[in-house]
C-alpha cells in the first residue's frame, strides 16, 4: 500500500523531498519573490509543462569544484493522471547505480497546478507525497523529512532581474540522441555586504546557466544545461594588491534516456 502525506493546507511551508540533493542543480539558486513559477529550470514556466502520464525523462548530472566531481542521475516519469491529478515520481541514485543510494518519491499534484502563480498556490496543489529508500515500500515521510526541503526545489518563482540571450538553434548529439534545439543563456549577478570576523566584506556572486531545449523532449524539454556559478569576497576598502580567488562551481546535466506517451 501507499502512503501519502495529506496536505493541510497554507500552514504547511514544506514538503518532502530532503533525498534529491542533485535537483538543486537544475536550477538557478537566487530566488526572488516576483509573480510566476518556473519548473526546475529557469526561464521554463510551469504553465509550458506538459504532465502526461507515460512521459519521462532520465539525467546525467555531474558537477565539479576544486577538482572533485560529483556524478548523479535524476529521472522524472508521470505514472498517472486520473480526475485531473498528476503522479509524479521522481527518482534520485548515485553513478554507477546503487539500490541502497537510490530514494524515489512520487507527488500528487492537483491538475490547477500548472496555472499556480506563486510557491503558495503550488503548496495548496500538492495533493500527498510518498517515498521509498531502495527496493523498500512506500511509505508517509517522516515531519522531520517534510521539513529539510522546501517546496522551492522544485517551483521556482520567476526572477525579472536576470539576463536573457538567445543562442539560437543547434543540434545537440546527447546519449539520448540527436535534438534540434533553442539556446537560451540566462545571467545573474549580485554583490552585498558581508562582515568576515567585524571586518567590513563585500560578496559578489554570478551565475550563467545556458540551457538547450527541444519540443522532442516530454515534460519541460530540457536537452542538456550547464550552470557555472562563480564566488568572491573583497575586503572594503581594499587597499591590497592581493586579488581575491574566486570559487568557481560548473554543473552538468545531460539527457540520457526519454519516453513520450
Amino acid at each position: 500500500m501507499e502512503y501519502f502525506w495529506r496536505n493541510p493546507g497554507r500552514s504547511k511551508k514544506r514538503v518532502f523531498a530532503a533525498m534529491f540533493p542533485a535537483m538543486i542543480v537544475l536550477y538557478s539558486p537566487f530566488v526572488s519573490l516576483a509573480g510566476g513559477i518556473d519548473f526546475l529550470v529557469p526561464g521554463v514556466s510551469l504553465e509550458s509543462v506538459e504532465f502526461r502520464a507515460g512521459s519521462s525523462v532520465l539525467y546525467m548530472i555531474t558537477s565539479e569544484a576544486c577538482d572533485v566531481v560529483d556524478t548523479t542521475m535524476v529521472g522524472l516519469s508521470v505514472i498517472g493522471d486520473s480526475q485531473n491529478v498528476f503522479l509524479l515520481e521522481i527518482v534520485s541514485s548515485t553513478w554507477p547505480p546503487q539500490a541502497e543510494e537510490t530514494v524515489t518519491a512520487r507527488l500528487r499534484l492537483a491538475g490547477r497546478v500548472v496555472s499556480a502563480g506563486s510557491v503558495g498556490e503550488v503548496r495548496d496543489c500538492i495533493v500527498g507525497i510518498s517515498v521509498k529508500n531502495g527496493a523498500e515500500p512506500f511509505r508517509e515521510p517522516s515531519e522531520d523529512e517534510i521539513e529539510d526541503f522546501g517546496i522551492e526545489k522544485l517551483f521556482l518563482p520567476v526572477e525579472r532581474n536576470v539576463g536573457r540571450k538567445d543562442l539560437g538553434t543547434e543540434k545537440v548529439n546527447t546519449p539520448a540522441g540527436l535534438f534540434e534545439c533553442h539556446g537560451v543563456e540566462y545571467l545573474k549577478s549580485s554583490t552585498r555586504p558581508v562582515e568576515l570576523g567585524g571586518v567590513k566584506a563585500e560578496r559578489f556572486e554570478e551565475e550563467r546557466s545556458t540551457l538547450e531545449l527541444s519540443r522532442e523532449v516530454p515534460l519541460w524539454g530540457l536537452v542538456t544545461s550547464r550552470v557555472e556559478r562563480t564566488v568572491y569576497t573583497r575586503l572594503e576598502p581594499s587597499g591590497s594588491k592581493i586579488r581575491p580567488v574566486p570559487r568557481i562551481t560548473v554543473t552538468r546535466a545531460v539527457l540520457m534516456e526519454f519516453r513520450r506517451n
